[in-house]
Parts: structure tokens; sequence; C-alpha cells
């Protein structure tokens, strides 16, 4: 098991401008110098951290799986794990110098709180990024999936607290979730990883296999998330 702490860099400019809702335009220079100020201060103020551990893949006669004593339900993510002898299960979040960095965003503007959000929302997938990098070159020789986190496909978002629970997050990086499965701070995300001794077929991902797709933000304005 790993518990870390990893350095926020300057966040995917273009990511955050997508969740800002700009897509393909170019904000105006004013609001540029915003984010730009936004932007210094996260980095100043955030302590991103992770944790992770590894099990086996456990299948029984029905062909269900699950982990670390952790039943993992639904097709999804069955068809994830295919071929997988073991998984990685991993929480990374923000630290609570996240949520306070958009809480004084909200005091000051609306605006201001869009450009916190956003930026924050790419600064966790920064943190994700780099965990799972970490994670690899730690199970070096072996071949892993992308990240499937709780609520993608027909895995259930209440396997949030499971994952926690597992991880022993709460002691070791101050995460927790609520009883609707909101992660607490809220800039956090957990995700199961596959691992296989032997090269793995590319798994499917995207708009598709995602079960808020009918709702989501970004597929109304034509754009999508950065998962697709």
């Amino acid at each position: 098991m790993m518990n870390t702490s990893l350095c926020l860099e300057s966040p995917d400019r273009a990511e955050a401008l997508r969740y800002m809702g700009f897509g393909e335009i170019v904000p105006e220079e004013s609001f540029t110098a915003r984010i730009d100020s936004a932007e210094k201060e996260l980095i100043k103020t955030a302590a991103p951290r992770f944790i992770w551990r590894i099990f086996p893949v456990v299948r029984d006669e029905k062909g269900i799986i699950s982990a670390g004593g952790i039943r993992l339900s639904g097709n999804a993510i069955a068809e994830h794990l295919e071929g997988c002898t073991e998984a990685v299960f991993m929480a990374a979040t923000l630290s609570a110098q996240g949520d306070m960095f958009i809480s004084r965003a909200k005091a000051r503007s609306m605006t201001d709180a869009l450009i916190a959000d956003a930026l924050a929302s790419a600064g966790i997938e920064q943190i994700c990024n780099k965990a799972e990098s970490a994670i690899v070159k730690e199970l070096q020789g072996k071949y892993t999936t992308w990240r499937f986190s709780p609520g993608y496909g027909d895995l259930p978002l209440d396997l949030q607290e499971d994952i926690l629970s597992l991880l022993d997050a709460q002691r070791k990086i101050g995460l927790t979730v609520t009883d609707s499965s909101i992660l607490i701070p809220t800039k956090s995300v957990t995700a199961i990883m596959g691992v296989s001794d032997n090269p793995l077929p590319k798994k499917r991902q995207g708009c598709a296999y995602c079960n808020i797709r009918d709702r989501c933000q970004f597929r109304r304005k034509g754009v999508h998330c950065g998962n697709a």
C-alpha cells in the first residue's frame, strides 16, 4: 500500500476551460488573467494526496467478481477486469485545502467560483494521472487498465464507502463519503485499475458506458469530459 503526497502543477488549461463551458472559444484577456491568478492560488493552497492497495481478483461460478472482500457488481466492471488477476483500489484528493480554495472563490463572485471549481476539477484529474503513473511504476512488469470509478457504467456509486473503508482513507488521507455517496473533500476520486501479467486488450470507455450520459452537462454542450 502506498500513501503519499503529490505536487500539483499547472492544471490542464484546455480541460479547465472545457469545464467552464468555453469549448473552442478563446476567453478574453481579462478573463484569462483571472484564471492565471486563481491557478496560482490553487497550486499554493492544495495539498494533494493519494493512497492505493492491490488485491487478487476472485471470480465465482457465476463469473461475479470481488477483490479485497468487496463485491464488484455490474457488467461494466466485469468487462473492465477481464483478463486481470489483480485489482488496484486507489483514492486521490486535493484535500480540504482544495475545498477551501473553492469556498473563498464563491465568497468573491460566481465567476471566481466557476473558475476555481473548473481548475480544481482539472487539478484532481492531474493528480489521478500522477497517482496512476506512480502505481504503474511500482507494478513494473505488469499490465494495467485505465481507471474505472464507481458510478461509471453500471458500477454502483455507493461502492465509494467500501473502497474508502478498505483503504482506511479517512485516517490516511482525510477522505470521507456522505450517505449520498458524495466524497468529502469534493475534489477527490476513487477508482479501480485491473492488473495482469499479460498484455491487455484496449478496454472500452466513453459516453456510451457512463451512467450520467443522459444528464451530462458536457454532452449537452456538444463536448465531453475528457474520458470519451
